[in-house]
C-alpha cells in the first residue's frame, strides 16, 4: 500500500504532464493499474464512471478518487492538490507576464490570430458536447429551449435546474433508462459518520466564505461564484467557459471579453485541467490572493463530492433519476455554449483573416484530429505573417 508521500510525488508528475485534458486518463490507468499496481483495472473504471456523473474536472476528480481508495481522505487531498499543483504555478507565472507585457504590439498582434483559434476550440467542445449529450429529440428540445431562455437574460442556474427536472420527468415516458446490471455492494461507512462530515464541510466552507466578505467584499463574491461554479459544472472546463463569462465578464465586469479569450487560450497551454483558467481569472482580479481563492473554490466542491460518495458509489450508478437529471444538464449546456459561442465570436471574428483562421482550427481539430498544441502554434505564425 503507498504512502500518501508516494501518491502525491506520483500525482505531481502526472499534473506536470497532463496536457491534453481526458488524454491524461490513460496515462494515469498505466501508472495507477499496470505500473504500480495500486488498484485493479475494475476499480479504476469504477472511479472513472463516478467522476463522469459529478461536476467539475474528471481528471482532478480522478485523482482524488484514486487516493480516496488508496489512503481515504489525506490520499484524496494529496492526489487532488498535487495533480493541480504545476498548472498552477504555470498559469500564476503566465498570468504575470500577460498582465505585465500584453500591451506590446507583437503581443497584440499575435493575440488576434489566437483569439480565433479559441473561437475554433469553443466550436469543437460544442461539437463534441452535442454528440455526446445529444442522442435523444428531448435532449435538443432542451438545449433549443435553453438557449432561448439564456437569450433572455435568465439565470444560468434555475436554467440548469429546470432542464434536470424536464428531463426526468419527460425522460421516464419518452426515453427511460434501462435497469443497470446488479452487482455487490461494498461495505460502507456509518451514514452518521458521512453526515457528520459533510455538516463540518460545509460549516467551514460557509464561515470562510462570510470571512472573506467581511475581509474583502469582491473576494467574496469570487469564493461564492468560484464554488457555485465547482458545484454546477458537469462537463468539466468545457462548461465553466460559458459560466465564467456570464459571471466575470457580463455580470461584474471584472475581465474583458478579449482578456477572457486570452485566459482560455493560456489555460489550454498549460498542464492540467482546463479549470485552470479559474486562477487566470483570480489573478486578474485580486491578484496572488484571488488566484488561491478561485482555484480553492472552483476545485474544492468536486473533490468533496468524490471523497463523500466514493463509499456509496455502487448505490449512484444504480440511481436512474440521476442519469436522467444529468442528461438535462447537459442538453441545457448545448444551448449555453451555442450562446456563448456567438458572443465570443462577434468579439474576435473581425476580418475574413480571422475568419479564415477560425475555419482553419475547426477544420484541424474537428475534422483532421490535429494536436492542440500545433493548431495553437500555428494560429501565432500565421498572425504574425498577415497581421
Amino acid at each position: 500500500m503507498p504512502t500518501t508521500r508516494d501518491i502525491f510525488l506520483t500525482f505531481l508528475h502526472l499534473g506536470t504532464t497532463a496536457f491534453g485534458g481526458l488524454a491524461m486518463i490513460e496515462p494515469i490507468r498505466k501508472r495507477v493499474v499496470d505500473q504500480k499496481k495500486w488498484l485493479s483495472q475494475g476499480e479504476f473504471l469504477d472511479g472513472l464512471a463516478l467522476c463522469q456523473m459529478l461536476p467539475g474536472a474528471t481528471v482532478v476528480q480522478l485523482a482524488a478518487y484514486l487516493g480516496r481508495r488508496l489512503r481515504g481522505v489525506k490520499g484524496a487531498l494529496a492526489a487532488a492538490g498535487a495533480f493541480i499543483l504545476p498548472g498552477f504555478l504555470l498559469m500564476l507565472g503566465l498570468s504575470f507576464l500577460y498582465f505585465k507585457y500584453g500591451n506590446l504590439p507583437w503581443v497584440q498582434t499575435v493575440s488576434r490570430g489566437l483569439a480565433a483559434a479559441v473561437i475554433a476550440l469553443v466550436l469543437q467542445t460544442l461539437w463534441n458536447l452535442g454528440r455526446a449529450a445529444g442522442r435523444h429529440w428531448l435532449d435538443w428540445g432542451i438545449a433549443c429551449l435553453a438557449l432561448s431562455a439564456l437569450s433572455l437574460q435568465a439565470n444560468y442556474l434555475l436554467v440548469f435546474l429546470a432542464a434536470a427536472l424536464g428531463r426526468l420527468l419527460l425522460g421516464a415516458k419518452f426515453d427511460p433508462e434501462r435497469e443497470p446490471r446488479k452487482t455487490a455492494r461494498e461495505r460502507r461507512p456509518p451514514p452518521g459518520s458521512i453526515l457528520l462530515q459533510v455538516s463540518l464541510s460545509l460549516l467551514s466552507i460557509a464561515a470562510f466564505v462570510i470571512g472573506l466578505f467581511h475581509l474583502d467584499r469582491v473576494m467574496g463574491q469570487m469564493a461564492l461564484i468560484f464554488l457555485k461554479i465547482g458545484v454546477v459544472s458537469f462537463g468539466g472546463g468545457y462548461v465553466m467557459i460559458p459560466i465564467l463569462q456570464w459571471e466575470v465578464v457580463d455580470h461584474f465586469g471584472w475581465l474583458t471579453l478579449r482578456q477572457f479569450l486570452d485566459g482560455i487560450l493560456l489555460s489550454y497551454a498549460t498542464p492540467g485541467p482546463l479549470l485552470i483558467l479559474a486562477a487566470f481569472a483570480g489573478f486578474c482580479i485580486k491578484g496572488l490572493p484571488g488566484a488561491l481563492v478561485s482555484t480553492v473554490f472552483v476545485f474544492l466542491p468536486p473533490t468533496l463530492m468524490i471523497i463523500f460518495l466514493t463509499p456509496f458509489y455502487q448505490a449512484i450508478k444504480e440511481a436512474k433519476w440521476m442519469r436522467q437529471a444529468i442528461r438535462g444538464i447537459l442538453a441545457a449546456l448545448v444551448g449555453f455554449l451555442v450562446l456563448v459561442l456567438w458572443q465570443m465570436g462577434r468579439a474576435a471574428i473581425i476580418d475574413g483573416k480571422t475568419l479564415g483562421i477560425m475555419l482553419a482550427g475547426a477544420a484541424a481539430l474537428i475534422g483532421l484530429k490535429i494536436n492542440l498544441l500545433w493548431v495553437i502554434a500555428g494560429a501565432a505564425l500565421v498572425s504574425l505573417l498577415i497581421f
